[in-house]
Formats: C-alpha cells, structure tokens, sequence
C-alpha cells in the first residue's frame, strides 16, 4: 500500500470514527426524545417517542365526547401524525446539531432532512476522498 493510501484509509477512518461518535449521540437524544402536540380545538394532546412511537393520548375536558366517531378517529390520526411529523423534524435537525462539528460531512448530510439524505451525504465523503485519491495517484 502506498503512502497516498494509507494516509487516504486514515482519513476515512477519522471520519468513520467522528460519524459513529455523532451517531451514537443521536441515538442516545433520539431515545430520550418526546414530541408533544395539541389539536387545534385543545381537546387532545398527543405525545410521541423520539422514534415516533406513541406513548400517551390526552383528552382536555369532556367536549371530545359532542364528537361523531368519524371525527374524534380524525381528531387522533391528525394529532398524531402532527406529533410524528415533529418528531421526525427534532430527530433530523438533531443530526444536523450532532454532525455540525464533521467538517468532512457535506452540507447535504448536515442538512438532511430525512434519513435517506443524511446517508447520500456520508456517502459523498467517501466517494470526494476516492476521487482525490485517484487525483493523487493520476498526478505522480
């Protein structure tokens, strides 16, 4: 292995370490996490898990009951997907949060807005260290 090279799998290395330091934070804030939201009319409120799990429903008063089934199903589908919806944007502004400090990470995973995008970011530092390698390796 050329010198290039090792000095290529050190980098990626340092950066593997720093990203599973960042992601081992994440999970830890992400497992003590919890989203709460109230509906518009503040009969109920929905709190969520940082995974977007459930983990209570609050009724406020009695007025739910005046409520035909159809709509108090609605009422809690759309309490709680607002409450999943917010949870999913904490988690993912927490990694932007947790990632800030990866100076190797590109502005697509420090921005991410899903998982699927941080992902995309992680793997443009991989492939950004690769073609500077083959750029090295080109010039000697």
């Amino acid at each position: 292995m050329s010198l290039g090279d090792e000095e290529l799998l050190a980098e990626m290395r340092s950066a593997l370490d720093l990203v599973q330091a960042a992601s081992d934070r994440m999970r830890r804030q992400v497992q003590r996490a919890r989203t709460t939201k109230e509906d518009r009319g503040r009969l109920l409120s929905v709190t969520v898990g940082g995974h977007g799990e459930l983990i209570e429903l609050t009724f406020h008063g009695d007025a739910y009951r005046q409520l035909a089934p159809a709509e108090l199903a609605d009422l809690i589908v759309t309490t709680a997907t607002s409450a999943r919806d917010g949870a999913r944007r904490a988690a993912m502004a927490g990694t932007a949060q947790l990632t800030g400090d990866l100076t190797l990470l590109s502005d697509t995973a420090r921005t991410a807005g899903s998982v699927d995008e941080l992902v995309e970011g992680i793997v443009g530092v991989v492939t950004a260290a690769e073609d500077r390698r083959r750029e090295r390796r080109s010039a000697s």
